[in-house]
């Protein structure tokens, strides 16, 4: 449902939860010039506004609307930056006498986004200036998490685009040079131009909600998004070796994907994860872990909207070389189908299994319906995916193995000094 160009309305008619859901989501194109200044949004929009001054006032009004969960996150898609505003609130047959407060609900919503604190052109530097402090404390935290700057090294080897090499969350060197203005700014172009998407979860009326969306004056925008990104192989793989101090070292092999999103052979895709090493009896985990000993944790997950498939490790570091020939082989393996029917089966019963769980959480059901709009024919239903799951076959993971190929190897070598 629209309710202008570029600002649309979804409704999931669902009574399986005791709570509904209403989402709020920007959308924008990565950049370096704005990701860490959207993130510093989200984190203003929680800790107060005009009407609520103060964090503790917020979670007041939060608590005498039945204690209503009012969160902001940010999130990467391809080349898509997204800021969520989400709140969660008790729906109106577990209230008494049916009371709804979903009118209450959107009008705080709207008060949060629309009614920041803010002083001349900025945001309230006070605010601002203890959000700024927070996020680059977390920032410098993350930056110790051997594991997370793995990830960042990774990503700059294996990217070519920019876009797709800065995290999720920004950096450092970008925090740092926001101000209370340049911050404002970029909140109202968020409100002026990014692709916005509402989701509404659970039994509301319909019109009701859309009158009251209607009111926030959500102006024209047609902004053009690149939700999958793809990059083409190369021949040359990159490399890169660090030493850092640490207990253990970590080795990441990164593999190009000729695999996008719901293609003929995105199920084959995701039960050769499955084989390799998404779950406990995945190939990585038995022989690399189990086997032979030789890593603390390993594991192999996808990133489809990028292209990626990505093996980690925590290692030793005399056995580099060992873990990375045991990975190929374990790869190498899977692409000439030895495997045996009873490990594919199980690999896909843990996938639908994992799928069906997911059923039952309110953000996956929201997922499930973004993808819907944003990739239109391409994306299976719940049952239809099910089905695909089942249907792939020993053939079809040599197949799709065929379009996997090793593109970077980043390893950090943890040192005692």
């Amino acid at each position: 449902m629209k309710l202008q160009e570029g600002v649309d309305l979804h409704f999931i008619d669902t009574d399986q939860f005791t709570t509904n859901r209403i989402r709020i989501r920007f959308a924008a194109e990565m950049s370096e010039a704005t990701v860490a200044g959207r993130v510093l949004v989200a984190n203003i929009f929680e800790m107060g506004n005009q009407e609520f001054q103060t964090a503790q006032a917020v979670r007041r009004r939060l608590a005498e609307l039945y204690g209503a969960q009012f969160s902001t996150s940010v999130s990467k898609r391809g080349r898509v930056h997204c800021v969520d505003v989400t709140i969660s609130y008790v729906s109106p047959r577990h209230l008494p006498e049916n009371e709804d407060i979903t009118v209450e609900i959107l009008d705080f919503l709207y008060t949060c986004i629309f009614r920041p604190l803010k002083k001349g052109r900025g945001f309230d530097s006070q605010i601002f200036e203890v959000e700024k402090t927070n996020l680059i404390n977390f920032l410098q935290s993350e930056i110790e998490d051997n594991f997370y700057h793995a990830d960042v090294e990774m990503s700059k080897l294996f990217y070519k685009d920019p876009s797709l090499q800065i995290p999720r969350v920004g950096r450092l060197d970008l925090v740092e040079k926001e101000t209370a203005e340049s911050t404002f700014q970029i909140y109202r172009n968020m409100l002026r131009m990014d692709k916005i998407d509402i989701f509404v979860l659970g039994k509301v009326d319909r019109e009701q909600v859309k009158r009251k969306l209607e009111d926030f004056g959500f102006t024209y925008r047609n902004p053009k998004l690149e939700l999958e990104y793809h990059q083409e192989y190369s021949n040359i793989t990159q490399e890169k070796i660090e030493r850092k101090q640490a207990r253990q070292s970590i080795l990441e092999l990164a593999y190009h994907l000729q695999v996008v999103y719901n293609d003929v052979n995105y199920p084959a895709l995701m039960v050769f994860n499955g084989l390799l090493g998404a779950f406990s009896h995945s190939k990585l985990f038995m022989n690399v872990r189990e086997k032979e000993s030789l890593a603390y944790t390993i594991g192999s997950q996808v990133s489809i909207f990028s292209g990626m498939l990505k093996v980690y490790a925590g290692i030793s570091r005399e056995n580099r070389l060992r873990v990375m020939k045991l990975i190929s082989k374990q790869l190498l393996d899977l692409k000439c189908g030895k495997f045996t029917e009873e490990e594919l089966e199980l690999t896909k019963n843990m996938l639908i299994h994992s799928a069906t769980l997911a059923q039952d959480r309110q953000n996956n059901l929201i997922e499930q319906v973004y993808n819907q709009v944003t990739l239109e024919n391409r994306n299976l239903s719940w049952l239809d995916w099910i089905e695909a799951i089942k249907s792939v076959s020993i053939d079809d993971v040599i197949r799709v193995g065929q379009m996997i190929n090793l593109q970077a190897v980043y390893f950090m070598e943890g040192t005692e000094e």
